[in-house]
């Protein structure tokens, strides 16, 4: 629809003209115009109408403002009653083109008053309430079962079990630090503002594009670090928490995820997992893909990636619970085996301090932060190690405990940074090298070690098969073997 049927033989015939034609188009705004004006007879026709008539003129910018308006209604920008008295008043439509080329929201945010107030009392207001307020909790949970329900996001036997539990007083502690976490949500953008503003006001002196690009700089970088202010009053609040009630335990996940930014909201979410299972799964999901929401799909709410995110936070959980529930059974009857963890140990503190000697020998200095030695394509080998004696710690434990498999994962980690640290300070004594750490490098390698020996213990027992998948694999073999 770029040019009529009429000149569309000349173009074929005119290779200059089809390439003027396509450059024409490469020209911002412009070249619409252009293009529209010299293929189309009928937009000729409307410009020279526009140009020699001035009530044509008024009746045409009369219906481009309707038709923008159809427009920002249809994307949610403008409700309908504004729409209609947007129409009456040109000069607040003319005034808010500019601010098309924000977000939908953002738009609506700054330009309708109702919207503003709304969002205002959500986000200062409504957590507020909540805190203080049980039966206002209770039913802002049941109205999220409802929404659960009615996006067939939760079963209506998940949906009983929650609404079962609702009088429990884990739950309602639960909600509350819910609640305080809803409560931080402003806070990093406040304060991004706030210091941006700052810089701006008190930097009159560097040129305005520097100046702006600060700012602008100011702002993304509270957007991406990991811990924010607002994450930072979450944890803040969770450690209070813990510390006051004396109970770790009840606060272990969500004292460690709070700290961190995005991960933070689901922090409590997954905190109720071990108690709560079926409240968790469902919380995730409800969080995660309201969230997935602010990521544009051809403009509109992706419905796949929707349900990948609710498969990543509900089905997945539940498919691997049931799964790790069948292999404790299956392990029950084996017995403990524990010789094994003393040979993972040693034999990652060897392959370290051999990797350690070997960084040396090709570089001539040791391994340090300063020198980034872990991501060299050959040393990043090395993070192999811990995760390869998680798994062997776990994997080889026979009918230890879940729990007692993690920890024992965790304590070859430390066991291997201390062997590790040790093994380095005889090299790096053995080298004469002047002041060599002892204390710091130990307290690190010990840290992370314990850290990437534990995750590898966990990603085990997430990966470990199905004991039935394994029983029916056996069987179809044998079967196979008899005929």
């Amino acid at each position: 629809n770029l040019m009529d049927a009429e000149v569309e033989p000349g173009f074929r015939a005119s290779k200059f003209k089809t390439m003027l034609f396509f450059l024409l188009g490469l020209l911002p705004i412009l070249g619409r115009i252009f293009r529209k004006v010299w293929a189309k007879a009928e937009w000729r026709r409307h410009y020279g109408a526009m140009l020699g008539s001035a009530n044509y003129f008024k009746r045409a910018i009369y219906g481009r403002i309707c038709e923008g308006l159809i427009g920002w209604h249809r994307s949610g920008r403008i409700s309908a009653e504004r729409a209609l008295w947007l129409r009456q008043n040109t000069i607040f439509y003319l005034v808010q083109i500019p601010l098309a080329i924000l977000p939908a929201g953002l738009h609506r945010f700054l330009t309708d008053g109702a919207v503003l107030r709304d969002k205002l009392y959500f986000l200062f207001v409504r957590p507020i309430k909540l805190y203080f307020n049980a039966p206002m909790r209770e039913q802002w949970l049941r109205d999220m079962v409802q929404q659960g329900r009615n996006k067939h996001i939760l079963s209506d036997e998940d949906a009983q079990t929650i609404l079962s539990q609702l009088n429990e007083p884990y739950i309602q502690k639960y909600l509350i630090s819910l609640v305080v976490h809803l409560m931080t949500l402003p806070v990093t953008q406040v304060v991004s503002v706030a210091v941006a503003g700052y810089f701006y006001w008190t930097h009159p002196d560097m040129p305005q594009a520097e100046r702006a690009a600060a700012v602008a700089g100011i702002l993304v970088l509270f957007q991406v670090v990991p811990i924010s202010p607002g994450s930072f009053c979450r944890g803040l609040y969770t450690t209070i928490l813990a510390i006051r009630e004396r109970n770790f335990k009840d606060y272990n996940i969500a004292l460690f995820l709070s700290y961190f930014k995005y991960v933070g909201y689901l922090a409590f979410p997954i905190q109720m997992t071990y108690r709560y299972p079926a409240m968790a799964r469902f919380m995730a999901s409800h969080w995660a893909t309201d969230a997935v929401h602010i990521v544009p799909v051809f403009g509109e709410r992706g419905a796949l990636l929707e349900h990948w995110v609710f498969c990543l936070c509900y089905n997945w959980p539940l498919t691997i619970r049931q799964r790790m529930q069948k292999i404790s059974q299956l392990r029950e009857s084996l017995p403990v085996r524990l010789w094994h963890l003393p040979v993972a140990a040693l034999t990652a503190a060897a392959l370290l301090t051999t990797a350690h000697w070997a960084y040396h020998f090709n570089t001539g200095t040791i391994p340090g932060e300063e020198n980034v030695w872990f991501i060299k394509p050959l040393f990043c080998l090395v993070f192999f190690v811990p995760l390869a004696s998680g798994w062997t710690a776990t994997f080889f434990a026979g009918g230890l405990s879940r729990a007692r498999r993690i920890g024992a994962a965790a304590g070859v980690g430390l066991l291997i940074g201390v062997l590790y640290a040790l093994g380095a300070l005889a090299l790096e004594k053995a080298w004469e090298l002047e002041h060599v750490q002892v204390v710091v490098p130990m307290i690190w390698r010990c840290f992370v070690l314990t850290l990437l020996s534990a995750v590898g213990a966990t990603i085990t027992e997430m990966k470990l098969p199905n004991p039935d998948l394994q029983r029916n694999r056996i069987e179809f073999l044998d079967g196979l073997k008899k005929q």
